[in-house]
């Protein structure tokens, strides 16, 4: 299952969705505060490119700024390893500090943001707007995510015959095999909440690490260090996930979104 899939495609990486040491903020049910989360998936229009993408983020900013937005945090990803089927330019991922900072925020978009979208659907065509709810099962090392990194995602499937509660306990398993070995990869799962309409996985895994030196270390702790063997008795049969997608992001936003 995903050792599988990690292991065709190593790579997950560093910034995403928290801060704090360890497991400090994953609860006893795996899921520790789950967050609303959004991704665009857009490409550039012609003649467009990520110079003029980068002129509407300084823009839209200063409005975040100008309206004390700070229950808000963005990143611009870029497609590393990918395959055909991911025909767009980049990603935005965007994240919030709970529901009630997601409804405000898209409230008060809705009501003053008209310009600003113009202003970027000038630059890019975005075929996908998604929303998941995230739920954090490691976080990542040390107290805030670095401004940039690498982020890579799978979509999984529950076999049939099996529920969420038997996943959610094989990774708790697998998060403490990781903690035990030095793993420095954040661990995230995110279903789908709006905007899909018939998606066919059941949870995206995501993953991030500071950099591929970490990726590194964990392929070899899974590969040739004993992990392979862990991961296929913790997992069995449970899930199906496909091959990673791995994405460099960058940060144009922060903010504390995790206690």
């Amino acid at each position: 299952m995903k050792l599988r899939n990690i292991l065709i495609c190593p790579a997950l990486a560093g910034l995403l969705l928290g801060a704090g040491t360890g497991m400090a903020q994953v609860s006893a049910d795996g899921l520790g505060k789950v967050l609303p989360v959004e991704l665009f998936a857009c490409s550039f229009r012609d003649g467009k490119g990520i110079a003029d993408f980068n002129q509407v983020v300084e823009r839209w900013n200063a409005y975040m700024d100008d309206n004390d937005a700070d229950s808000y945090a963005a990143w611009i990803l870029r497609p590393y390893f990918y395959g055909p089927e991911q025909e767009f330019d980049l990603l935005w991922l965007g994240a919030w500090r709970d529901g009630n900072a997601m409804g405000e925020g898209q409230h008060d978009w809705i009501a003053n943001g008209g310009e600003l979208t113009a202003a970027f659907f000038e630059v890019v065509d975005c075929d996908a707007h998604l929303a998941f709810s995230s739920a954090m099962y490691k976080a990542p090392a040390g107290n805030n995510p670095p401004p940039s990194g690498l982020i890579t995602m799978m979509d999984c499937s529950l076999n049939e015959g099996h529920k969420y509660e038997e996943i959610q306990a094989a990774e708790l398993k697998w998060v403490d095999h990781l903690e035990k070995t030095g793993s420095k990869a954040a661990y995230y799962h995110w279903r789908p909440l709006f905007g899909g309409g018939g998606a066919d996985f059941d949870y995206k895994v995501v993953f991030s690490y500071p950099d591929f030196r970490e990726i590194g270390a964990d392929f070899e702790r899974i590969a040739n260090g004993g992990g392979r063997a862990v991961s296929m008795e913790v997992f069995a049969d449970i899930d199906e996930c496909d091959d990673a997608r791995v994405y460099v992001a960058n940060s144009v936003r922060s903010a504390k979104i995790r206690d």
